[in-house]
């Protein structure tokens, strides 16, 4: 009966540490705003009053940057990330409480787009979840 116990226990901790905990449904598409969410936490969160946009459509980059300099997020895409279901490989810098990531060859999925030029990307393998703003003049 012990035996019977344990491996039931077994069971049960195998199947949950198998459980995909990092969904974008739950952590990317739900947010309404720029921002950078890596393993449900929030690395980079814009705010309008204290924060500026840029966005260059010949590099397929997108910046966000805090008035003081001193927190940014840059994603530089391979293609023109506008439509949903479509993946773009990306170089994606930003910083942390102290320390500044650069991360290359990121596969993202395009989750989601807005009328308002917003764009919801999802990278699966690192569990990253990146919104940006579609700044030109197409929209």
């Amino acid at each position: 009966m012990k035996r019977i116990y344990i491996i039931c226990i077994a069971v049960t901790v195998a199947l949950l540490s198998s459980c995909d905990r990092y969904q974008p449904e739950e952590l990317l598409l739900p947010k309404s705003d720029i921002s950078l969410t890596i393993k449900g936490e929030d690395q980079i969160r814009y705010d309008q009053e204290t924060w500026q946009l840029g966005h260059n459509a010949e590099k397929n980059e997108f910046r966000a940057v805090n008035d003081k300099l001193t927190d940014w997020m840059i994603l530089r895409c391979n293609a023109d990330p506008s439509t949903v279901g479509q993946s773009v490989t990306a170089y994606l810098e930003y910083t942390t409480s102290n320390d500044t990531k650069k991360l290359n060859a990121l596969t993202f999925t395009v989750e989601k787009t807005s009328p308002e030029g917003l764009i919801w990307l999802w990278n699966d393998d690192k569990k990253i979840g990146v919104v940006v703003k579609d700044l030109s003049d197409k929209l």
